[in-house]
């Protein structure tokens, strides 16, 4: 099983992450990539139709525990959300999904730090809809075994 296997396997698992209709596109040693399609039912304001700003949150906390997942492979741990900073920039245009990177740019013995970039899926060259920062705690599971071996 690979990184890429491992993070959607988890998505799939997280019911709220299902319902949001998260996938995950790339994952690489240290960063994923993810993405979520514009619903109805994620419309945050019905007479702009564009995505609601929590719906992006949940993505980009979603996504930076991902990227942890990535950086400590094939070992696995629970990294709870300690503390996450989002910048909502603009909104994307109506009935545009979102495309999410986020990066494990430094994992300390007990926290992980996570940046995120989120763009207008078609743009991701583009302006950003919003930038995230956000530190995880590393909570290593009694007995656990590696994911792979």
């Amino acid at each position: 099983m690979n990184r890429l296997d491992i993070c959607r396997r988890f998505v799939a698992s997280v019911r709220h992450s299902v319902e949001l209709g998260i996938e995950v596109l790339e994952a690489g040693e240290n960063n994923v990539r993810t993405r979520m399609a514009s619903r109805p039912e994620l419309v945050g304001n019905p007479d702009s139709g564009v995505l609601h700003g929590g719906a992006v949150f949940a993505l980009m906390d979603q996504a930076g525990g991902l990227a942890n997942a990535c950086t400590i492979f094939p070992e696995f741990e629970i990294t709870p959300t300690i503390d996450m900073r989002v910048d909502h920039l603009r909104a994307p245009a109506t009935g545009k999904g979102v495309i999410c990177d986020a990066e494990c740019y430094r994992l300390s013995q007990h926290v992980a730090f996570v940046r995120m970039t989120v763009f207008e899926e078609g743009d991701e060259q583009g302006e950003p809809v919003a930038t995230g920062l956000a530190t995880y705690m590393r909570m290593k599971l009694p007995g656990a075994r590696r994911v792979v071996e």
